[in-house]
């Protein structure tokens, strides 16, 4: 029994760091950080982490209670990132703990105005609102995420509950 408990949480620890890394990559790509885009900077890159990571979480919730459990360590996985990045740039111990909670408040609120603008009774207008104001996005440039966003759930749609358990996520390419 604790060989096979063993075994699971290698399999789901190798799940985790890799839509972990997946998520942060792809958040990263330099594509989305130009004159108009996404802000490049902490929290720009913070903003488009959180949106790739709702989007991967909002496909995991419809893989059941195994998506969940994967969704929380990939979670704890994003936030334990955060925490070292603020600790690199010089951020005092004494308000790391801060600075995540408010960040994982920022994240839970981002995550649901995303999640009521994809849903399918959703003004088509949420989306572009919701990526203007989180990304810092212009105007001109909101239809070009808003066609990603769409071709990252389309794509995310397709995927197996296989695939992504074992953290496989091919991603679109930004339009």
């Amino acid at each position: 029994m604790a060989l096979g408990n063993w075994f699971q949480s290698k399999k789901n620890r190798w799940a985790v760091d890799r839509l972990h890394q997946s998520i942060q990559v792809q958040a990263l790509r330099p594509d989305f950080y130009y004159e108009g885009g996404a802000r490049d900077n902490f929290s720009g890159r913070f903003e488009m982490t959180c949106l790739h990571g709702a989007l991967v979480f909002r496909r995991l919730r419809n893989v059941g209670a195994a998506g969940k459990s994967l969704s929380q360590d990939v979670f704890d996985a994003l936030f334990d990132g955060f925490d070292e990045a603020l600790r690199d740039i010089g951020t005092g111990d004494l308000s790391v703990g801060k600075k995540i909670r408010k960040m994982g408040e920022a994240f839970y609120g981002r995550a649901k105005a995303y999640d009521d603008a994809l849903a399918e009774d959703a003004d088509p207008a949420a989306l572009a609102l919701s990526l203007r104001r989180n990304l810092g996005l212009e105007e001109a440039e909101t239809g070009r995420f808003v066609r990603y966003i769409r071709a990252v759930e389309d794509t995310l749609g397709r995927h197996t509950d296989a695939q992504l358990l074992t953290g496989e996520v091919n991603w679109p390419r930004l339009p």
